[in-house]
């Protein structure tokens, strides 16, 4: 296999992975949001449509780092400001109670929502679709002092936040130049409000009546001028002694007047503090599940992304090792292949040599050997026996018929001569011995 197909191979390999990875990764996502969907009563479709992620992609990260968004720094007051009929467009549209001041949240917009992600949890908590005191949009369409809550709750005078905050209207101003705010000077005008409790004894005693006695009237004394000095000042002693006493009664009536007031005060801003407390713990505990649901769906996202990632290293590793593998059978395949031709190539040579020499060979072989043409042919001679006459082989003592011989020149063999007993072993009958004469055959 050559480099080529090998990279093209490993391509292959590599997109097959990322796709299903990509595959894997959107089903687990769109399966933590369902579930989150199913534990907190939303919407499982709208949030897949609002987050796109039907269109989810991934992305091979080639290690440059991210910059992240640089979050926007809320600038906050000392001690809260009073509305003057302003609106920041960038920030969240929901009106937060404030003291009962009924001001802008000052939370960052979450998307393209009009309100903060506290805001949002809050909304979804109470399933309603405006916020609980508002939107800054409702309280500018009124005056700054005629809004009124969906709950039918007014907003409270400043001066009373100034009074429990000890504050002078220059520290307020001061701040609200800080806050680039002017404060409206309707703010420090101090509201008179009915007075709560029970209606003060002399104010009784003039609707009903002086109950007991009737007081005695005074006595007029005419004196003479002599004691009319001294008569004068005891008058007027006795007069700064009721006027002290009268006093100091109505100092003790409004002073039990504002004891019953200090009293429902302390009451009411319990009761409000005890809300606010509660609407805090409530906006804890959503924030909480919030940012539980937002968590477990950020660790099911990397618990996915880490396992696409370890499967792709899987698979990456297995085709390099294959690549590998096909790489060095081909090697060996291309190395058997030459030994194989160097060998086919040595034997052909060896043939050739071979059939060379052969032929050498073949031609010498063809050339009369010194031995055949010196070797002496086969030489016979004349014999008689028992009257009969033979032709005898000199060399191998073959008998041959004479008669056959000289008349047909065939070489008709009849026997063998014996050695040891001196006579013809015929092969056929008997002829008669013949005297001895050499011929050449």
């Amino acid at each position: 296999m050559s480099r080529m197909s090998s990279l093209n191979l490993r391509m292959n390999v590599e997109s097959k992975l990322w796709n299903g990875v990509e595959k894997i990764s959107k089903e687990l996502v769109i399966e933590a949001v369902n579930w989150c969907a199913l534990r907190y009563k939303f919407s499982a479709e709208e949030a897949i449509r609002e987050l796109s992620l039907e269109e989810i992609k991934v992305v091979r990260k080639e290690g440059k780092k991210v910059k992240k968004e640089e979050k926007k720094e809320i600038k906050k007051a000392e001690f809260p400001l009073p509305y003057n009929g302003e609106e920041n467009v960038e920030s969240c549209q929901a009106l937060r109670q404030n003291n009962g001041l009924y001001t802008q949240c000052q939370g960052v917009r979450r998307g393209s929502s009009e309100y903060c992600k506290s805001c949002v949890s809050l909304m979804q908590k109470t399933g309603s679709e405006v916020p609980e005191y508002g939107t800054i949009g409702m309280r500018k369409a009124v005056g700054i002092f005629e809004y009124v809550d969906p709950k039918g709750r007014k907003p409270v005078s400043y001066t009373k936040i100034m009074k429990k905050y000890n504050l002078t209207k220059e520290q307020v101003v001061e701040e609200g130049k800080k806050m680039n705010m002017e404060i409206n000077e309707e703010h420090f005008v101090v509201a008179e409000e009915p007075k709560r409790g029970r209606p003060s004894k002399e104010k009784e005693e003039k609707e009903k009546g002086t109950r007991g006695r009737p007081k005695k009237s005074k006595k007029v004394v005419e004196i003479d001028n002599e004691c009319e000095d001294l008569f004068a000042s005891l008058v007027a002693n006795a007069n700064e002694v009721e006027d002290v006493k009268s006093e100091e009664e109505v100092v003790i009536k409004k002073n039990d007047v504002s004891e019953e007031e200090k009293e429902a005060k302390k009451a009411a801003e319990k009761a409000e503090k005890e809300a606010k407390k509660a609407a805090e713990k409530a906006e804890q505990e959503a924030k909480k599940a919030a940012e539980k649901a937002e968590k477990e769906a950020k660790l099911a996202a990397e618990k996915a992304e880490k396992e696409a990632k370890k499967a792709a290293e899987k698979a990456e590793k297995e085709a390099k090792k294959k690549a590998e593998e096909e790489e060095k059978a081909a090697k060996k395949l291309a190395a058997e292949q030459a030994k194989a031709e160097k060998e086919a190539a040595k034997a052909s040579k060896a043939a050739a040599k071979a059939e060379k020499t052969a032929a050498k060979a073949s031609k010498e072989a063809a050339k009369p050997s010194a031995t055949e043409e010196e070797e002496e042919p086969d030489v016979v001679k004349k014999i008689e026996f028992e009257g009969k006459k033979y032709l005898k082989s000199k060399k191998t003592g073959i008998i041959y018929d004479y008669n056959e011989y000289t008349k047909n020149g065939e070489q008709v063999v009849v026997g063998k001569w014996n050695d040891s007993s001196n006579k013809i072993e015929f092969s056929a009958s008997e002829e008669e011995e013949e005297p001895e004469e050499d011929y050449e055959m």
